[in-house]
């Protein structure tokens, strides 16, 4: 009787602690937060100013404890961003355009990853404190964190919300326009106080380098007919098969939604949470996920997609990687343009080149 209350006792006391046990990631990557570069010519944002403000962020990233920062090589140029980072053994570096707006700062943030050298998140906000500044860091840490661990989350999981951070020294709503040393007009006309906006656009040199997603929501388009060169993997009962989870990116919704459909048409795969829910089921011959990006081309009128297919095993191995990109114009440029990527990396993935007899 003793003995069997001294399990109750030691199974009541232990629900709480199961219970409270916080989320972990198994993966700590390792980030460089490189200075943002001036989009305007003739602009009062030097150096100094964009280091300030890459310090502040890279700071409330570290502060999460979800990122290790590391610090950027002095004087790296932007077309070494990658190389450097490589270098320095990291797994992500944060860079980005910025320009003077009003009392504040006009930003465009992007998330490179060095293993691809491809952007696989981006977005322009507007900046008036340091305050905003600094949860800009908080966003950034978790998509990070989120993005390197993929293989083992949920898909549709939302990143909880980033909570208002400390702001340094200079005081809780300081301007960020005193960042920059504008010269006096001579007749100055007068602002109103500074407030939280949403992001209204990005401004239109940095859309034309990065792929900032378009106003308002796109019906997905009807899929074009598949390529005869592409092939589709068999469906045999009972054999191991395909399952896809995800696609990421700094791209709308439905752009990703599409990708996931072309993926799982191709391979016959099903969809899957996470790596986890995929292999419990049956056997798996492989988990697909991946990464998607486009860029416009305003000078062309056209789009450029970069998709990077991984496959993984049900250890969250990744046993093939590649990305493809390509180009398509028109008024459905982005959603052909997508489909193509998507098309031209399952294929080779479905077809590898075979060896050489010698």
């Amino acid at each position: 009787m003793r003995r069997l209350l001294a399990v109750v006792l030691v199974a009541l006391l232990g629900l709480p602690l199961l219970a409270a046990t916080p989320e972990t990631f198994s993966i700590k990557p390792r980030a460089v937060v490189y200075p943002f570069t001036s989009t305007s010519s003739g602009s009062s944002v030097d150096r100094e100013a964009s280091s300030r403000l890459a310090t502040i962020i890279a700071q409330q990233m570290a502060n999460t404890g979800l990122v290790t920062v590391i610090p950027p090589q002095p004087a790296t140029e932007r077309k070494d961003y990658l190389s450097a980072a490589r270098a320095q053994n990291a797994d992500y570096y944060i860079a980005g355009f910025i320009s003077p707006l009003g009392s504040g700062v006009s930003l465009v943030e992007q998330v490179v990853s060095t293993a691809t050298g491809i952007v696989i998140f981006s977005q322009s906000t507007q900046l008036t404190t340091y305050q905003e500044a600094a949860a800009q860091g908080d966003d950034i840490a978790q998509f990070i964190v989120r993005h390197a661990n993929r293989a083992f989350a949920s898909i549709g999981t939302p990143p909880p919300q980033a909570s208002p951070t400390p702001a340094p020294s200079s005081g809780p709503e300081a301007n960020l326009g005193k960042l920059f040393g504008r010269k006096k007009k001579a007749t100055p006309a007068p602002k109103p106080a500074a407030t939280t906006t949403p992001v209204a656009s990005a401004t239109a040199s940095a859309a034309a380098l990065v792929n900032v997603p378009s106003p308002g929501p796109r019906p997905l388009p009807t899929p074009s007919p598949k390529p005869a060169e592409l092939a589709v993997a068999p469906a045999a009962a009972g054999a191991a098969h395909y399952a896809v989870t995800s696609v990421d990116g700094g791209v709308e919704a439905s752009l990703r939604e599409l990708a996931v459909q072309r993926i799982a048409a191709r391979t016959n795969a099903e969809h899957a949470a996470s790596v986890v829910a995929a292999c419990g089921a049956q056997p798996i011959r492989a988990v697909l996920s991946g990464i998607l990006a486009v860029k416009p081309d305003p000078q062309f009128g056209s789009y450029s997609a970069t998709f990077e297919l991984d496959a993984t095993d049900c250890s969250g191995k990744v046993v093939w990687r590649e990305s493809f990109t390509r180009d398509a114009g028109g008024a459905q440029g982005m959603q052909l343009a997508t489909e193509r990527a998507v098309d031209a990396a399952v294929g080779a993935y479905l077809n590898p080149p075979k060896p050489r007899r010698r």
